[in-house]
């Protein structure tokens, strides 16, 4: 194994290592081998699949979460749930995916929202681990600390009244958004990432954006 690329090493300096979390087994690792970039897997082989910054982000076995993406992406004509592989999410429940064909994903779950910028604006020559690379480099990005209905973010807040995420905890709706819960503190708190992204994912259809121009519009139903 190489050294680490450089982003990683960036973001080791910037977050410190992940905490809490257990090492994906060697066997995943190479099973992902050609299809999830090699820089971030000799980085996972290094470090825990734990949390970075007191859970805002944290990293997850892609096996775990296949599921997910099969409700969410299942019959999808572009993003094939079994060539996206999910990495980590915030502590909302955003993933963060690789997809074989399109490169990242993001999937917030709290607004049923999918973004996917190589689909509308492709960088063929784009090496696949710069393109990760930044993406993993900037999980404290603002955008992960998803608004209440007044606009105001809520991390802050959720860790202050509800303490610290564990591993494989994220602040997930009592009554998810689309089924008529209101995006308030009072209706999140601390729960199982995979039990609560499941329900969410049947909740309601997802909606593709495009993140690439300034009006980010809706473009179409996520899925068959």
């Amino acid at each position: 194994m190489s050294e680490l690329f450089v982003t990683y090493q960036n973001a080791l300096k910037n977050f410190g290592e992940p905490q809490g979390g257990s090492s994906l087994p060697p066997a995943i690792l190479d099973a992902y081998r050609g299809r999830i970039p090699d820089s971030f897997l000799d980085f996972m082989s290094l470090y825990p699949a734990g949390k970075w910054l007191q859970g805002y982000f944290q990293f997850c076995n892609p096996e775990e979460y296949k599921s997910v993406l099969a409700l969410i992406l299942g019959g999808d004509e572009d993003l094939k749930p079994e060539r996206t592989h999910v990495l980590g999410f915030s502590a909302f429940g955003e993933i963060v995916a690789w997809n074989e064909d399109y490169k990242t994903i993001k999937i917030n779950m709290l607004y049923g929202r999918v973004s996917c910028s190589e689909l509308f604006s492709p960088e063929p020559d784009m090496d696949s681990k710069i393109t990760l690379g930044i993406v993993i480099g900037n999980v404290n990005a603002e955008s992960y600390d998803n608004p209440d209905e007044q606009g105001k973010p809520m991390f802050k807040r959720l860790l202050s009244a509800h303490g610290e995420l564990e591993v494989g905890q994220i602040y997930a709706p009592k009554l998810h958004p689309a089924l008529g819960g209101p995006i308030t503190i009072d209706n999140l708190r601390p729960a199982g990432a995979l039990a609560a992204m499941t329900i969410a994912a049947q909740a309601a259809p997802f909606t593709l954006y495009n993140t690439t121009i300034p009006a980010v519009p809706a473009v179409r139903d996520v899925g068959a």
